[in-house]
């Protein structure tokens, strides 16, 4: 069918951009479920219970630490800034989110690095230092580093004014 004016190809191209990254954020966010059976296939029968509750608190807590403030810290630049910047400062608990694809899509990737690091705690510390731990690596660690490499502000961004040694981050 034609698009009728440029203003209908517009709504249509973001209608597809958005579910394209909901699709893509949700095959990232599966990933939850791989690891979840490698670590609960690693770990003593008794424990396996504990294992699945924490990748399942995982996805839960990174949730919540990326919508009130990783997607700020990564992503939340102002349009007017120009620069290099150590972390977004716009966003903070999902005000005024430019695309909710665009944030599943990278708190689908949170959520990945939090349950990754998941299989090197697999029965040694207790779950709210397990939490805990989820929390900052999703809310401000992730955000961080996403925020230096793929924000156009971030020092290692390819598409910053001035890039890390005229290149940036390949």
């Amino acid at each position: 069918a034609c698009m009728k004016n440029t203003s209908d190809q517009a709504v249509y191209d973001t209608f597809v951009l958005e579910w394209g990254l909901i699709l893509t954020g949700s095959l990232v966010f599966f990933m939850q479920a791989g690891f979840a059976a490698l670590c609960a296939g690693c770990v003593r029968r008794k424990n396996w219970h504990n294992t699945m509750l924490k990748n399942l608190l995982d996805a839960s807590f990174a949730a919540l630490a990326f919508y009130c403030t990783g997607y700020a810290l990564a992503f939340g630049d102002s349009a007017g800034e120009s620069g290099v910047t150590f972390a977004g400062n716009q966003h903070f608990f999902g005000h005024d989110l430019p695309s909710y694809g665009a944030w599943f899509f990278q708190y689908a990737c949170s959520s990945a690095t939090v349950t990754i690091v998941a299989g090197t705690l697999a029965e040694r510390c207790q779950v709210w230092a397990y939490m805990l731990y989820s929390l900052v690596l999703a809310g401000l660690v992730y955000p961080i580093v996403a925020h230096a490499v793929w924000s156009t502000h971030g020092f290692l961004s390819v598409s910053a004014e001035d890039p890390l040694w005229g290149a940036g981050a390949i």
